[in-house]
């Protein structure tokens, strides 16, 4: 009996204790900053500041591109609001990038040398927006909320906003009624308004990973309480400038960096559903092109029963009359009788059809339907084959059920036709290389190097053997009767 303990952590969700790892470890860290201050310096590294944003650029982009398209594809709120986030959050990226490159971190307020306020506050007010937006979104997408009328407006809105807000402020930084300074306590406060906005947006994507399973909230959820932790680093070291690098920045790279893993583990997970959706096809088109075939066989056989089989009975019916006539004289009354075994035959010939054509899966597996066949057989023309069946054979479509049971009926016809055997012996075995089926007798045989597949029966063997994939094989000498053999490969089989 399994102990309780161990059955609980089982149930424990791998995103929960992410989650849990991450806002223990962070929150250890920055505890140390906060005791050790020295240790949250300002580092001047240019090169590394590119490469943060660079990448920042590329994957919030990409991040907001996949959202899009979720919401073009699928709907739902928090697709279209997490689209509009992180166009937010790629657009203060870019712009911070732009300024690296050209030099001209003069134009924001963001020189090294005399880093101002107005970016600290633009970067503040964006991810306060772009943390809203993914809370809203969140909470949206659990209540299964209707989408907005005018989505386009709803994803690029926000950063329009801003971008106004961003040259009010520039244009107002020199004035006295400028932003606050950068150690003043609204700043702060900001930082901490947008720390527990994050943290809740976590919970929700978490909430919401519960609910649809979408690998993309749960990465998200997980780097949301990175971009918590790195809003906390940024209120104890609020400077926005060209080529600076603070603790926040590398807990920056932390957040878009587990965006990135969900953007990897959001496509192999639409690769594996592709997958799977490309194998549910394959087998409806099997199923459809079985169901066709078994319909296409039930109207044949309908056909040979109501048509054929009925004119050869009248047939049967008018010869018998004739031989009661005195009119015959002998010859010609053994010519009616010749007559009246030729349609006896094409009856039993047919009734064979018929029911080889009437194989379907209600009728039970092949090796009873080869039975069935085989007792009939032997009840209409007197020939007693003996059936051996070896092991489990595993199920065949209807297709390959038929043909090779017509294969077996033109090799018994063969055998009663020609052959002048005392023993035949069909055995049906499931080998490494698929379905075997083998017919043998001790009849005449004959050479196989002068016949070749020019009769038509062999000739009908070999094309119904290609038409499943198969694999005939024939033996048979003068005087030491013949086998024929015919390998079906089945799924899993080698080809």
């Amino acid at each position: 009996m399994q102990s309780p303990t161990r059955t609980s952590l089982r149930n424990v969700e791998p995103l929960d204790v992410a989650i849990v790892s991450l806002g223990g470890a962070l929150a250890v860290g920055t505890g140390v900053l906060v005791v050790v201050p020295e240790l949250s310096g300002r580092l001047d590294a240019p090169l590394p500041d590119v490469a943060i944003n660079v990448a920042a650029t590329l994957v919030g982009g990409a991040v907001a591109i996949l959202a899009w398209v979720r919401w073009r594809e699928a709907g739902g709120v928090a697709s279209l609001l997490e689209s509009a986030a992180f166009v937010l959050l790629t657009l203060t990226n870019a712009v911070t990038l732009g300024l690296l490159l050209s030099g001209r971190g003069d134009l924001l307020d963001a020189d090294p040398a005399s880093a101002g306020a107005v970016p600290a506050y633009v970067w503040s007010l964006a991810r306060l927006l772009a943390a809203s937006l993914l809370v809203v979104g969140a909470a949206g997408g659990l209540r299964r909320a209707r989408p907005p009328g005018r989505p386009l407006v709803v994803a690029i809105g926000p950063t329009l906003g801003l971008f106004v807000v961003g040259l009010v402020l520039a244009a107002g930084a020199s004035g006295p009624d400028g932003p606050p300074p950068l150690d003043g306590p609204l700043l702060v406060a900001v930082q901490f308004l947008v720390f527990a906005i994050y943290l809740v947006a976590a919970l929700l994507f978490r909430r919401l990973y519960m609910q649809d399973r979408a690998v993309s909230h749960g990465f998200l959820a997980a780097g949301l309480v990175v971009a918590a932790f790195s809003q906390l680093h940024f209120a104890m070291n609020p400077v926005v400038a060209i080529g600076i690098v603070t603790s926040g920045d590398v807990l920056r790279v932390g957040f878009y960096a587990i965006l990135f893993l969900g953007i990897q583990a959001e496509l192999q997970a639409d690769l594996i559903a592709l997958r799977r959706a490309n194998a549910d096809l394959r087998a409806l088109r099997e199923a459809d092109a079985a169901n066709a075939t078994i319909a296409e066989r039930a109207r044949l056989a309908r056909e040979i029963h109501d048509g054929l089989a009925q004119d050869l009975w009248s047939a049967k019916l008018k010869a018998a009359r004739l031989t009661q006539s005195d009119a015959l004289d002998g010859p010609s009354r053994e010519l009616v009788g010749e007559i009246a075994s030729a349609i006896d035959a094409g009856l039993a010939d047919a009734r064979q059809a018929v029911m080889a054509l009437r194989v379907d899966q209600e009728a039970g597996s092949f090796a009873e339907i080869l039975r069935r066949y085989v007792a009939d057989f032997a009840d209409r023309f007197g020939l007693r084959p003996e059936v051996q069946i070896d092991g489990a054979v595993p199920a065949l479509s209807p297709r390959v059920e038929a043909e090779l049971l017509r294969i077996a009926q033109e090799a018994l016809n063969n055998v009663r036709k020609h052959a002048d055997a005392t023993t035949v012996w069909l055995r049906l075995i499931s080998t490494d290389a698929g379905v075997t089926l083998t017919v043998t007798d001790n009849g005449r045989g004959f050479d196989v190097d002068r016949v070749g597949r020019g009769g038509f029966g062999l000739r009908g063997m070999h094309e119904r053997t290609d038409i499943i994939g198969g694999r005939l094989e024939l033996d048979s000498r003068p005087s030491d009767g013949t086998s024929i053999s015919v390998t079906v490969p089945t799924r899993g089989s080698p080809a």
